[in-house]
């Protein structure tokens, strides 16, 4: 029973240690990174996602815009007046995904789309906490691909909701080892 208990408690230090590095990434993670990418993929799921992915393309840091995990009850039409952009982009520059309804989802369903559209390239747009899972597995899936992050959000101490941080980061570490399980843990994860 006692070797049980120090299992635990050894499991807990580390979870924890790791927990506190998870949060000193977030704190110190900003977009620096301007080029031009192929595209901008945005997953969605959370606030302002979608806006800084426009402001991107209009800005045209990309040439395309790729949403992926769109509700499949939410039309095209329904979806391109959500995004108020022009006719222009809409008609040339912006596609969506309904298939992904999770963050491996989000993954596979832009490994298809960028296949299709040989992009080389890609701007991931998704919230500051979600980022690291999601680079572990756009990693996973699109090992030969540019990816570079584009958090949104800042991170700001005094209204952080630590349980659902460490919600995250536990779905975080879920990521890094079925990575590391399928041998497809990059060198670049780190820099997450």
């Amino acid at each position: 029973m006692r070797t049980i208990v120090y299992i635990l408690i050894i499991f807990f230090i580390l979870w924890f240690g790791g927990y506190v590095w998870y949060l000193y990434g977030l704190a110190d993670n900003h977009v620096e990174n301007q080029d031009r990418s192929d595209a901008i993929v945005v997953l969605t799921g959370g606030p302002n996602r979608l806006d800084v992915a426009i402001s991107l393309l209009e800005k045209e840091y990309a040439g395309k815009l790729y949403i992926s995990g769109v509700d499949q009850k939410v039309t095209r039409g329904e979806l391109l007046t959500l995004l108020g952009t022009s006719p222009e982009l809409e008609e040339c520059c912006i596609e969506s995904g309904s298939q992904a309804t999770d963050t491996v989802g989000n993954a596979i369903e832009t490994l298809k789309w960028a296949k299709q559209n040989n992009i080389k390239s890609i701007r991931v747009v998704t919230a500051l906490e979600h980022m690291p899972r999601a680079m572990v597995e756009f990693r996973r899936f699109m090992p030969d691909l540019i990816l570079i992050e584009h958090p949104v959000g800042t991170w700001q101490s005094d209204s952080v909701n630590y349980f659902s941080l460490s919600q995250e980061y536990s779905k975080y570490i879920v990521s890094l080892l079925r990575a590391k399980a399928s041998g497809q843990l990059y060198d670049n994860i780190s820099e997450s």
